[in-house]
């Protein structure tokens, strides 16, 4: 029997630990993207529908809340600037940019059945689906392969990823911006000591941020801070908002932060 040396088993013991370690990566790799990918295609199917407006006084109020937030940033753009909207969803964000006259949209979503409901609302106010470019594609490949983007937007969607995609997705989306173009983001608001009840509704969410962490990311990526803010949303009417806003008082007192950081999410723009 052949009998190897103590430097010879060591390296072989090495070796096979490598191996074992590569396939365990290996296996973890396909075990989380048959997980998320599985739960993107079908987001709309399996949780978005029952968050989704069911009045047309609500699919306004969402279109408001963008105007509210990021109105000032779109009111200084050309109208022909080129708009990438990664993570669109069922396409509020195309309603509002076609509302306001841009003409040059593309939008992303790895979830092809959301695309189908966005080009339907569309349809239902009155634009062609057409005047927007829809992809169904991962946004990590769309942006390796992009440049010349004058606005990227990602609305409720880099909450969906680890740390270190965050940050590649920003790296990504600053080389596919023109010089001077724009990020425009919100994301889950973890200042917000409630933020859990938002952030664990949703079982894909990865990453919550703080005006700080959002800051940090923005700037390690290489972009310039333009604006962040805790998200302002359009007042509502009624008895039941009286007493949400009274209950929040309450809570600002009893916490010792202001009044604002107790909204649901962060907005921030940042500029190439």
């Amino acid at each position: 029997m052949y009998n190897r040396s103590p430097e010879a088993l060591n390296v072989y013991t090495i070796k096979h630990i490598s191996i074992q370690i590569s396939v365990i990566k290996d296996l973890k790799g396909m075990i989380c993207v048959s997980y998320g990918h599985d739960l993107v295609k079908r987001y709309y199917s399996t949780h978005y529908k029952y968050f989704m407006p069911r009045t047309e006084k609500e699919w306004n109020w969402v279109l408001d809340r963008i105007d509210l937030n990021f109105g000032d940033i779109f009111s200084s753009l050309s109208r022909e600037s080129l708009i990438l909207d990664v993570g669109c969803g069922v396409g509020f964000l195309e309603h509002y940019l076609l509302k306001k006259g841009f003409t040059r949209i593309d939008a992303i979503d790895l979830s092809e059945e959301q695309i189908q409901v966005a080009k339907e609302k569309l349809a239902e106010h009155g634009f062609e689906h057409t005047k927007v470019n829809f992809y169904v594609a991962d946004a990590f490949d769309y942006l390796r392969k992009s440049k010349g983007y004058d606005v990227i937007a990602m609305i409720d969607f880099l909450e969906h990823f680890t740390k270190d995609k965050v940050i590649s997705l920003l790296e990504l989306s600053y080389r596919a911006l023109n010089d001077g173009g724009l990020i425009i983001l919100r994301v889950i608001n973890a200042d917000n000591p409630m933020f859990a009840r938002f952030f664990y509704r949703d079982f894909t969410h990865e990453t919550a941020f703080t005006p700080n962490s959002i800051r940090q990311c923005l700037l390690s990526s290489g972009f310039r801070v333009i604006k962040i803010d805790y998200e302002k949303l359009p007042s509502r009417s009624g008895l039941k908002s009286c007493i949400h806003a009274l209950r929040l008082k309450i809570l600002s007192k009893l916490f010792a932060i202001p009044v604002e950081a107790f909204s649901e999410d962060l907005i921030a723009v940042g500029r190439k």
